[in-house]
């Protein structure tokens, strides 16, 4: 049987375009986002086509810019019929990977607000479907990188980073976009749902952690496989499948505290700061994530609150806020519980997914 191509739905699609009479159609959307991003980005000669379509921002403070994407006709059949349970699946086709990568390279949010089919001809319209999006203004203190005006353009490394990601060890693809768009859902949650933020940052980190291989001491059974510990023959199936996913499950944190470590380079880089009870630093890293981790879980499997990192005035090159534990009602949080502020966390996990892009990347 036939291997599935696992590779992004957006790479499949250039390359059967760049077939011989390959039959063709555009699809133009409109995106917005807070940031201004000069350019315009052409990819592989007009099969993708990006920049500005407004000058100034709408009444929510967000620029439009438009998206012009060439997409391969129809081929029979449609379908897959060779497909199985580890083929690829992005659930937002196409636009939605690039929209994912888009928010990985420029560290901000885009919002898909309407989609062009079709041309205006004497028989014949041009449709525009509008997507109602939700969309909520917060104030910039709140996670200064995504709102800060840093020097984007769309003809300035997007191009490079595209090629990149085409690079990409196919094995990566599916777990890596997944990686993506948690990250892009984590800054749409900015302003909205903080404890969020740092639930969608620790699912990116959790697709690409399985291809961690922990060292045995990190391992309490010494590095042992599956197999080697439990006797198989007194156990249905099911019943296996069911207790080696447990197996594995346990040395979740394990790997998401060591990905972090191994792909975080770029993170620290020292220096003297006037408050230092409020600075992070590369010794502390390892405690901060489990704590990170273990506040995530409680939050999902016990429905208990995280203790956050308030944003304040002045703060804004603090990794976390000076309090030394905090009483609110009838509980008490612990220095120990207080989770860093979101950009700090944000900033390391895209650190995390550039360095694991650019270190499996195939070399052609």
């Amino acid at each position: 049987m036939a291997k599935n191509d696992n590779r992004m739905g957006w790479i499949r699609n250039i390359e059967k375009l760049s077939k011989k009479d390959a039959d063709s159609y555009f699809i133009e959307y409109e995106i917005a986002t807070e940031c201004h991003i000069a350019g315009v980005l052409d990819y592989n000669n007009g099969m993708i086509l990006c920049g500005g379509l407004t000058i100034e921002k709408d009444q929510n403070g967000l620029y439009h810019y438009l998206i012009r994407l060439k997409y391969s006709g129809v081929e029979e059949p449609y379908y897959n019929n060779k497909a199985n349970k580890k083929g690829y699946y992005f659930k937002d086709g196409a636009l939605g990977e690039l929209l994912a990568i888009l928010s990985l390279f420029f560290q901000c949010r885009f919002y898909l607000v309407a989609t062009f089919s079709g041309e205006l001809t004497n028989h014949g319209l041009k449709i525009k479907t509008e997507n109602r999006f939700t969309y909520k203004p917060c104030n910039p203190l709140i996670h200064p990188p995504i709102f800060s005006t840093q020097k984007r353009n769309f003809a300035i490394g997007l191009t490079n980073f595209l090629d990149t990601i085409k690079s990409l060890d196919t094995k990566y693809h599916q777990q890596f976009i997944l990686a993506c768009y948690h990250y892009t859902r984590s800054l749409k949650e900015i302003g909205n749902d903080n404890e969020m933020v740092f639930i969608r940052l620790v699912s990116a980190i959790e697709s690409l952690s399985k291809f961690i291989k922990l060292n045995k001491n990190k391992d309490l059974f010494n590095g042992k496989a599956f197999e080697d510990i439990v006797k198989k023959e007194i156990l249905s199936k099911t019943e296996m499948e069911e207790l080696k996913k447990t197996f594995e499950n346990r040395k979740s944190k394990a790997r998401f505290i060591t990905f972090v470590k191994r792909y975080s380079v770029g993170c620290f880089k020292g220096g003297n700061y006037k408050a230092k009870h409020c600075k992070i630093t590369k010794k502390q890293l390892p405690n901060v994530l489990r704590t990170i981790y273990d506040a995530r879980s409680a939050y999902l499997h016990n429905g208990e609150p995280m203790y956050l990192s308030q944003p304040m005035h002045g703060g804004e090159k603090w990794d976390t806020d000076p309090s030394m534990g905090m009483i609110i009602d009838n509980k008490s949080f612990s220095v120990s519980q207080k989770l860093p502020f979101t950009y700090f966390f944000e900033g390391i996990v895209r650190q995390c997914l550039l360095n694991f892009l650019k270190n499996n990347k195939l070399n052609k």
